[in-house]
């Protein structure tokens, strides 16, 4: 047992009556960053592998010690160490000390792979257990920036992730009570530090201590995956504030990646049916009924075809205060048959809205009675012009042809045309303001930019300079408690992800599962519903290339031996 004092028995408990505390550090300029680990998604009860050296109150732990902490049915934390317990009371704080140069230094928690580095923080939230690591803001990005992008791009688009990254921490800095920024999304995405992530290590390293400042503060450096080909302007996504340093501008770069997040969506020139038109075909005949009753048709759904598509736009923007691409319409230009109500005698019934075009068409059919009714229809007829049909994008247009990307109405949705249909292509993924990632990586790798280039473009009016940390280093144990080295920690064995070999074909691309916890399993089953056939387990990392979209939830994927469905909610695109 390696702490400092040696106990006659085993089972001694030890009652500490002042558990150390950290403090909150939430000095702006300590460059400490408190981040709230949520992704662990902790229980009661957690494992602790020690690769440095801690201290908890009074008790010095070496590197390789394995640790317990669970909640006792007192409600207090409890450690157990080599048959040692420990009561903690309410909350308890693993404190990290120096290590020699080149070691790693940091925990692990449950068996994971990726290194937590810096001091703990335990305390209980509702029953469960809740972690806050202390983290030097530049050992905390070696766990975000491979993650918001990916250790494969270019360094000079990883070194303005990094700059973006740690100027979005800093100033997050003091803005809760008892963490700065969480793990996820909901600020940056911080899974841990992995040694093979070398790129995002090297881009962090040149770029120590650069932060981007507006009027003397630090910005806020907000970037997204994919803006679609156009930067939004902050005051769209979160209201008032100042933000003069992002504008709205076109984005060839992000454009132009064959990388970027992009839905499409076919309507065909030419239908067979009104079936043709998909999930469109509700609202486009009941906007078509309003339109052919004022031109003396008859309403009735049953009595309209569409048989081609003409034309298709996209039509007036979101918002009226800037150049938005954001389109809140589509115009669709139809060519459609009609029936008219004939009277009883056989002559075909005028209506008071009948547009007179000074030529009657051709009938295509003979004039139909509807049994039982009494009444008769024209043979249907060939409207002389195509007409004109306006759908909402959001939600309609868009939720039908399953174009949401982001599940709001920021999307910018185009029509392309091709010889056979019109294709509607959606873009943007996340908020959009400020840096498109996928934009950085085309400028990195294409065009060579450098960092500085890069976040020129996307925060025009900030200014990027280096900010000196005051945190204090830690300190080293004293060595007569370390006479005896520990055992070098080995993190639980988790299945490596089986290598994927085949390479995405047209339309196709990869994703890694990524949403899961990394002790955890995603099952890929033989069809797409929660009650299918598992045809294997996959565990964190496994890479995947997707064959087709299945409905909202799932995608059709493969690996190398084997066809099957995933939920897409929990993999990512490859490099995001």
């Amino acid at each position: 047992m390696k702490i400092r004092y040696r106990f006659a028995a085993l089972a001694l408990v030890l009652m500490l009556l002042v558990p150390q505390v950290l403090p909150a550090r939430a000095e702006k300029n300590t460059g400490m960053v408190r981040v709230l680990l949520t992704r662990l998604n902790l229980t009661n009860r957690m494992e602790v592998s020690l690769d440095g050296s801690y201290t908890l109150n009074e008790l010095s732990f070496q590197r390789g010690c394995k640790l317990t902490i669970a909640i006792s049915g007192a409600g207090k934390l409890m450690v157990y160490y080599e048959g040692m317990a420990l009561d903690a009371g309410k909350q308890l704080t693993l404190v990290r000390h120096a290590a020699e140069k080149g070691q790693e230094n940091g925990l692990r928690i449950n068996g994971a792979y990726e290194l937590h580095p810096g001091d703990l923080a335990v305390s209980i939230r509702d029953g469960q257990l809740r972690a806050v690591l202390h983290a030097p803001v530049e050992e905390y990005l070696l766990g975000v920036v491979p993650y918001e992008m990916s250790d494969s791009f270019p360094v000079e688009a990883l070194k303005a992730q990094a700059i973006a990254a740690r100027t979005y921490a800093l100033r997050k800095v003091g803005s809760n009570q008892d963490y700065d920024v969480v793990d996820n999304t909901n600020d940056q995405a911080y899974y841990g530090v992995k040694a093979q992530n070398v790129n995002a290590a090297k881009a962090v390293k040149e770029t120590e201590g650069l932060c981007g400042f507006y009027k003397g503060a630090l910005a806020e450096c907000f970037y997204s995956a994919s803006n679609g080909g156009q930067t939004e302007l902050a005051s769209h996504v979160w209201g008032s504030g100042d933000y003069s340093y992002l504008v709205m501008a076109d984005d060839p770069y992000d454009l132009e990646n064959p990388e970027s997040t992009v839905k499409q969506a076919s309507l065909p020139k030419k239908l067979s049916s009104n079936d043709a038109l998909g999930a469109l075909k509700a609202p486009v005949l009941g906007a078509l009924s309003e339109i052919l009753e004022s031109r003396g048709y008859d309403g009735d759904m049953e009595h309209i075809r569409v048989t081609g598509i003409a034309g298709a736009e996209t039509a007036l923007p979101l918002y009226t205060d800037s150049p938005t691409k954001i389109m809140t319409l589509l115009r669709l230009s139809l060519t459609v048959q009609a029936r008219r109500l004939l009277a009883d005698d056989g002559e075909e019934e005028i209506s008071i809205f009948t547009v007179l075009t000074g030529e009657t068409p051709a009938p295509t059919e003979v004039p139909e009675k509807i049994s039982g009714t009494g009444e008769r229809w024209s043979a249907m007829e060939t409207l002389p012009q195509p007409v004109l049909v306006t759908l909402d994008i959001f939600p309609l247009v868009e939720s039908a042809l399953d174009l949401s990307i982001n599940g709001g109405r920021n999307e910018l949705i185009t029509v392309r045309e091709t010889d056979t249909a019109f294709v509607l292509e959606s873009r943007r993924y996340g908020h959009g303001v400020g840096m498109s990632q996928r934009g950085a990586q085309r400028m990195a790798d294409v065009y060579h930019w450098k960092y500085d280039q890069i976040l020129r473009f996307y925060y025009p009016g900030m200014q990027v300079s280096a900010v000196k940390y005051t945190y204090a280093t830690p300190t080293a144990l004293d060595r007569t408690f370390l006479t005896t080295p520990g055992p070098a920690a080995t993190p639980t064995p988790r299945p490596t992800p089986q290598p994927l070999t085949v390479t995405p074909g047209p339309g196709q691309y990869r994703v890694n599962v990524t949403n899961i916890g990394v002790n955890s399993y995603l099952n890929m089953r033989a069809a797409p519903n929660t009650q299918a056939e598992v045809l294997r387990q996959l565990y964190y990392g496994q890479q995947l290339i997707v064959l087709e979209e299945e409905g909202a939830q799932w995608f059709k994927v493969r690996l190398d031996d084997l066809t099957g469905y995933v939920m897409k909610d929990f993999v990512q695109k490859d490099g995001e």
